[in-house]
């Protein structure tokens, strides 16, 4: 009898383990990202059935409800890790858990401007001194290679660097190459031209451009602006930062995009004289750094809480973004898609811009609107990166905890 009973138990959840592995609900489980962030007391729905089991470890307390479905719900701030299984008996996935303090940022939607002075210069192309061949082609240098020291001396621009190689000696430059570095040894030539020693090689020292703030930290005074690098015209490469300013940007005209030909903001912030704050890193979620006073938005005067990304789902939305001298205004957009993407960076989300008044004025998303915050049920969720060339109205989101992991490290010594 024990035998028979174990058979059946046996057939029974081998059935079950075949009906769960037909089902979309391991496929839910196996398209989970590597490591969960939620805020404190923020609940995650996810649609499997109750024999889905949850365990939680290291001290991250969660609530589990199978009722219609799998409902998590974080405790107190701790790491620790979920592990999915069947019956409590087959493991099916483990993830990491990270519960974070609640926290509230003071969303942006402010026009800025960002002035950059890159650590190092970045060579953006290599030409001969007449015929003589350009001696930085010849010694390997590259577009998009960033030369950060001449014999171990910091360069600082593109004067710095010219001053190094005056005396016509062989110069060893320490190079950063696709996040590489490497050294080369290279023999300036004179021009005969004005007499003065050249590397043969085009170089640039420095950077600006206009986009939106995202959001301003009041724990820690930082703000992330962007949602994505500021990047050579030329050559690609994302600017490294020496340093660099966040300005006040007026909104003096809108190119209203098309099908085929995104448009644009065109921006003055060059006359400023005061920065809103100091830029500490150009990355791939954004530009980063510490304001110099609280910076404010009329429309959400006590901030918003940020969304975990379990949180956020498809529909209804808002954007807030500046198109003219006024201030930020919000403006009604969809979510259309979230990426499955473990790691999804710029291209998070697809949305669509529905509001009739952003669409008559821009026809859409612009440049100059990158970083415009994104709002979903009172909460921060991310912020638009691109637009969609072929259809202006829809574009790409980043997830607001991609650029808050990205703006912490930025800020961390």
């Amino acid at each position: 009898m024990g035998d028979r009973i174990r058979r059946r138990l046996g057939a029974l959840l081998a059935a079950a383990t075949a009906a769960l592995i037909l089902s979309p609900q391991l496929g839910a489980l196996q398209r989970l990202p590597d490591e969960v962030v939620l805020g404190a007391g923020a609940a995650w729905e996810l649609p499997v059935s109750s024999a889905v089991k949850v365990a939680a470890t290291n001290g991250a307390e969660i609530d589990a409800d199978s009722a219609g479905g799998l409902t998590l719900r974080a405790g107190d701030a701790g790491e620790g890790e979920l592990t999915f299984s069947l019956l409590g008996l087959l493991p099916i996935r483990t993830v990491k858990l990270s519960v974070q303090p609640r926290r509230v940022l003071v969303p942006g939607g402010q026009s800025v401007g960002v002035a950059l002075r890159t650590g190092g210069v970045v060579v953006v192309g290599n030409s001969d001194l007449g015929k003589t061949p350009s001696p930085a082609r010849l010694a390997g240098l590259k577009s998009g290679d960033v030369i950060k020291s001449v014999d171990g001396a910091r360069v600082t621009g593109a004067q710095q660097l010219s001053a190094s190689i005056a005396d016509g000696e062989v110069a060893r430059l320490e190079v950063l190459r696709n996040g590489s570095v490497v050294e080369c040894d290279v023999a300036p030539v004179r021009d005969e031209r004005d007499g003065q020693y050249r590397l043969g090689a085009w170089v640039r020292d420095s950077t600006a451009g206009v986009g939106t703030l995202t959001y301003y930290d009041p724990e820690n005074g930082g703000f992330g602006a962007l949602g994505h690098a500021i990047t050579d015209v030329d050559t690609g490469v994302v600017m490294p930062v020496g340093e660099g300013g966040l300005y006040n940007n007026r909104v003096v005209a809108v190119k209203p995009s098309r099908e085929g030909a995104p448009g644009e903001l065109t921006g003055d912030f060059l006359g400023e004289t005061e920065a809103l704050g100091r830029v500490m890193g150009n990355t791939e979620s954004g530009i980063f750094g510490t304001a110099d006073a609280p910076i404010e938005n009329a429309l959400y005067p006590e901030g918003l809480p940020v969304a975990d990304r379990a949180q956020i789902h498809t529909g209804a939305a808002s954007l807030i973004t500046t198109i003219d001298a006024g201030a930020p205004r919000e403006y009604a957009c969809e979510v259309v898609r979230l990426s499955e993407a473990a790691n999804p960076g710029a291209r998070a989300m697809v949305i669509r811009v529905t509001d009739p008044a952003l669409i008559s004025r821009t026809g859409g998303i612009v440049q100059g609107m990158s970083g415009s915050p994104i709002l979903q049920d009172g909460r921060i969720i991310g912020a638009v990166t691109h637009v969609m060339v072929n259809d202006p109205a829809m574009g790409y989101g980043i997830l607001i905890e991609t650029m808050l992991k990205q703006g912490d490290a930025e800020a961390s010594p």
